[in-house]
């Protein structure tokens, strides 16, 4: 994997030409910026300079912005137990709410880049604030499940967009020599939004049938909307990209991701091979996908020039992005749930959701403080050292396992699963810029596409061999108890003792405890799926972590025997 050296880190910063004297921008017309304030791609704010009061507003708007774009679907995947509930969904219904927000944040990358490069980003972000504004306060009054698809579905695709726009915040908050940091703080500060919504105490979101959380998401949204109106980015570079053809292969390439999606999606919870339709939708994604490459491996200027993106650096940099994203269902399917199933809640569990909250700060601080665009793949390779790490310790886990014996590692899990989205956005869009940056859109789209489909197939994985190793340890055990041991005859006497003081009939009492041993045996499998799972997780990000020291040291190998002798 080859380190390419992104350009705007050796600008060197030149005399400020004609500098706007107002505090913010006033508009988001085309602008003529000089040689060194010019944006490397179109679509991007210029790099004037700034006095300090504005860049710490702009950072600022950028943490703002950020976690705005996050921070709905978190609540939602956060409470998604209580809300199912709430709502009267079933356990598949209410995960398509977290499946419509990632399909649509995959497929919106590569238009909202041609959008931003033919009107600006800002007129963007503006009409689809303000839409969303509108479907949250629409689902205030009316209640279903097409009603809150459609809020998560519209919440994905705003999300794409404010993370672009935390970004350009950010890098206009630093001088032009810490770019790179200012990047690994933008593209880090949405993945905050998860551990931050597992702090935040359900009962504030819950009341009025959870309007309360409707509530919270409209105020964001109308806050972002206000201050997005107010403190303006410099005006971007623009220039014509849209074509008619573009019309065709968005579609082919949308519906393709949505049957894709759904599909794996809710195919753990449904089960795959239970429902038909799951296979339909896989083998239906299929010729809407070689269409959508036939069409664009033709085109002189593709929406996504897969051409491009099938070179080895990026198939070997996509198969990277999507284990790290993938090896963090650890946390959120495994971890988490697990200590559900011991009764606790998102309240119990606290001082957890506190510690990783806090690692993931520490992860993006040290991404930003530490990047250098020869230190990118270490970077990368240092996160799935420590989900190894992370991963193998939980997995000693046990019945008796609790919130003090899960801090460290998982407050590792939070710092490893910040610690690569910037490098990792940072080596490709390097890529772009060192090929002038005409395929920015190719980019994006893979980028989204590989943290949405890690994240998706991470979940469904995680899921489904959780459930098939719980089976297996069910069965093992029940097998074992029916043997009548002498342990088991043991236990099942000590459990049925439990009920002498309340129960007095004998048969009664001993059917209290078989239903205790199987209580305890049902236990203790579901716990040891867990730890199957813990070891399975372990494994690929060791098995990741080697892949990736081997490209490395090839790269290395390759430098070296390229020197001038």
């Amino acid at each position: 994997m080859g380190i390419a050296p992104w350009r705007l880190t050796e600008q060197k910063p030149r005399a400020p030409a004609a500098v706007p004297r107002q505090h913010f921008y006033q508009d988001d017309q085309p602008f003529e910026y000089p040689e060194g304030q010019r944006p490397a791609i179109p679509g991007a704010p210029g790099f004037p300079p700034h006095p300090t009061r504005r860049r710490i507003v702009f950072a600022l708007t950028s943490v703002l912005v950020g976690i705005t774009g996050a921070l709905g679907n978190a609540i939602v995947a956060a409470n998604l137990p209580y809300l199912q509930g709430a709502l009267g969904l079933d356990l598949s219904e209410a995960a398509y709410l977290s499946v419509a927000y990632l399909v649509t944040n995959a497929i919106a990358g590569c238009v909202l880049v041609k959008y931003r490069q033919e009107f600006g980003i800002r007129s963007f972000c503006m009409i689809f604030l303000t839409l969303q504004a509108l479907l949250i306060t629409s689902h205030l009054f009316v209640h279903g499940l097409a009603g809150a698809i459609l809020v998560r579905a519209m919440s994905g695709i705003s999300a794409s967009a404010l993370a672009t726009l935390g970004v350009f915040y950010m890098i206009q908050a630093f001088p032009a020599a810490h770019r790179l940091r200012a990047v690994c703080l933008g593209i880090g500060t949405p993945q905050l939004a998860l551990p931050l919504a597992w702090l935040i105490p359900k009962d504030f979101l819950a009341f009025g049938n959870w309007n309360g959380l409707y509530l919270f998401e409209l105020g964001l949204s109308l806050t972002v909307l206000g201050i997005v109106s107010i403190v303006r980015l410099p005006p971007s570079v623009r220039s014509k990209t849209f074509e008619p053809l573009d019309t065709v292969s968005f579609s082919l390439y949308a519906v393709g991701f949505i049957l894709f999606g759904s599909a794996m999606g809710l195919g753990s919870y449904l089960w795959w091979t239970n429902v038909a339709w799951i296979g339909w939708f896989f083998t239906a994604c299929i010729p809407c996908f070689a269409l959508f490459v036939s069409i664009e491996a033709r085109r002189k200027q593709p929406l996504v020039d897969v051409k491009w993106l099938s070179a080895g650096t990026f198939v070997r940099w996509a198969l990277i992005a999507v284990l790290c994203r993938f090896v963090q269902s650890e946390q959120t399917i495994g971890i988490l749930t697990m200590l559900r199933d011991f009764g606790l809640t998102n309240d119990d569990i606290r001082p957890l959701t506190g510690t990783i909250f806090v690692g993931a700060m520490l992860g993006v601080t040290a991404a930003a403080l530490t990047v250098s665009p020869a230190r990118l793949p270490y970077m990368v390779l240092a996160s799935l050292l420590v989900v190894a790490m992370a991963t193998y310790l939980d997995s000693g886990s046990s019945a008796s396992t609790r919130v003090p014996q899960l801090l460290i590692t998982q407050g590792m899990m939070g710092f490893a699963g910040t610690l690569f989205i910037g490098p990792l956005f940072i080596f490709g869009l390097g890529r772009v810029l060192a090929d002038g940056g005409v395929r920015m859109t190719s980019f994006i789209a893979l980028f989204n596409v590989t943290q949405s489909v890690g994240t998706l197939t991470g979940n469904a994985f995680t899921q489904t061999y959780l459930f098939e190793a719980q089976q297996y340890h069910l069965a093992a055990y029940a097998a074992q108890a029916a043997k009548s041991e002498p342990d088991v005859t043991s236990l099942l006497s000590s459990l049925t003792a439990r009920y002498s003081p309340v129960i007095a009939d004998p048969v009664l009492r001993s059917a209290e405890g078989f239903a205790a041993l199987s209580q305890q045996v049902s236990l203790y499998a579901r716990v040891a799926g867990y730890v199957d799972v813990f070891t399975a997780i372990s494994l690929a990000a060791s098995a990741g972590s080697i892949a990736l020291l081997v490209v490395i040291a090839l790269n290395l190998i390759k430098q070296y025997r390229s020197r001038p002798s």
